[in-house]
């Protein structure tokens, strides 16, 4: 990995602290981004129906629309940086320009609740539109660092879980935020404050990062190492695991907000902190996992999780939001090991193949989970627009949980077939 003044590690293996302290700024500018990530999966949907009065139907159609066309320009962007000039020192430079115009898009958006309710609709569909635009321009280029900036499986499943662990940091952030802005009787104008104050972070740090101009490191068959290879998973298989994975988890976190709101009376904001938590502070064991068990195992214990998480969460409704902040933990973690694993899988596989079709890779990974959050979003509008959610007995938490028990039973399903297709092809080879 890259040491002091963005040059990468070209010397013998240096120990744990020294290689920690190398992935910093890549962790920091990575909690950049994820606040906008996090905020997009939290705070969009709750915001424009409760704060800015758009219809729910609406709401569907904005979330879902802007994700569709946002995979449609990752795929383009991808394609046109495909190639050998797609250096990591340009990863750098190109998502600097996006933390920038992506804050330019985000900050007014969480604006319109200070407009007339007439501009209110026109208003969110420009700006959301145009972030999900942006944030192509941001997201890909720091995905692809996670190759790009990598030697073998072992470090990118190290550089991996630091990533992530900062991303949790931010869903901590976000969550934190969201639960002070929900416990407010007036909160006009505090969704567009908070959104400043993060966009003036997540430029600090993509600064920050592209001041390092670092020099990507070739990498060293001799010392490299990958963890447990014979546990990979085939790129078609984590694919679909992406787009059925974001479906089921971001139905579970969209509705946590509402959920929140309106069973608890704003009161379980903990909930929504807890999760996060979660999500953070379990990178370590994640990454343990991986080394010791391989990508396949540590992402079926993760996806079991996740689903024991879910239905623990429903059912222990009636204990208390104490006990439901314990099973959102769990389910916090259990997605923190899901992202991990699957973010480390797909960058062994890209790594294991040319490296000029990098960016168009990730891309491609990016692409997919954002179809399925869009499927998600339009599945959540769906059901909100014949329900009445803002009553405490509304079920908002057995949707949670379908959510997140459909999307671990499929998955285990694809793990299972892609298993057993690469044992056949192993025995007839």
């Amino acid at each position: 990995m890259y040491q002091g003044r963005g040059d990468f590690d070209r010397a013998p293996r240096v120990d744990g602290s020294t290689k920690r302290a190398s992935l910093l700024p890549y962790g920091v500018a990575h909690f950049g981004k994820s606040q906008f990530w996090h905020s997009s999966e939290l705070v969009f949907a709750f915001f424009l129906t409760e704060r800015a009065g758009v219809p729910v139907a609406w709401m569907g159609a904005v979330l879902a629309g802007g994700l569709a066309l946002s995979a449609t320009i990752d795929l383009v962007v991808g394609w046109h940086l495909r190639g050998a000039s797609f250096t990591l020192a340009r990863a750098c430079r190109l998502q600097l320009v996006g933390a920038c115009a992506s804050a330019a898009a985000i900050t007014p958006l969480f604006a319109a609740d200070l407009l007339p309710d007439t501009w209110r609709l026109a208003w969110t569909a420009l700006f959301a539109i145009a972030f999900r635009l942006a944030y192509a321009l941001y997201d890909i280029p720091q995905n692809a660092t996670l190759s790009l900036a990598t030697r073998d499986g072992d470090e990118r499943a190290r550089l991996s879980a630091f990533r992530l662990f900062f991303s949790g940091l931010a869903s901590i952030t976000v969550a934190t935020v969201l639960a002070w802005l929900l416990g407010a009787a007036n909160g006009s104008g505090r969704f567009a404050l908070a959104a400043l104050a993060m966009s003036t972070i997540a430029i600090a740090t993509a600064w920050r990062l592209a001041r390092l101009r670092p020099r990507a490191s070739t990498a060293d068959s001799s010392s490299a190492r990958r963890p447990a290879a014979a546990g990979l998973i085939g790129p078609v298989s984590l694919l679909l695991l992406m787009f059925v994975l974001s479906l089921a988890i971001s139905g579970f976190s969209k509705l946590e907000p509402y959920y929140v709101s309106y069973h608890w009376q704003g009161r379980g904001g903990t909930i929504i902190i807890a999760a996060s938590l979660g999500f953070a502070f379990l990178q370590p064991l994640w990454f343990v996992a991986i080394r010791r068990l391989g990508f396949l195992a540590t992402l079926c214990v993760a996806i079991t999780l996740l689903a024991a998480a879910a239905l623990g969460f429903t059912l222990s409704e009636a204990t208390g939001y104490y006990s439901q902040a314990g099973f959102a933990f769990a389910f916090g973690a259990a997605n923190g090991g899901i992202s991990t694993t699957l973010w480390a899988s797909f960058a062994e596989a890209v790594s294991a193949r040319r490296s000029t079709a990098t960016a168009f890779a990730f891309a491609l990974l990016t692409a997919t989970s954002k179809f399925g959050l869009a499927a998600a979003s339009l599945a959540i509008a769906a059901w909100l627009s014949v329900v009445h959610y803002r009553v405490a007995d509304a079920g908002l938490d057995a949707v949670m949980a379908g959510f997140a028990m459909f999307g671990a039973v499929v998955s285990l399903a694809i793990l299972a077939l892609s298993f057993a297709r690469n044992r056949k092809g192993s025995s007839a080879t």
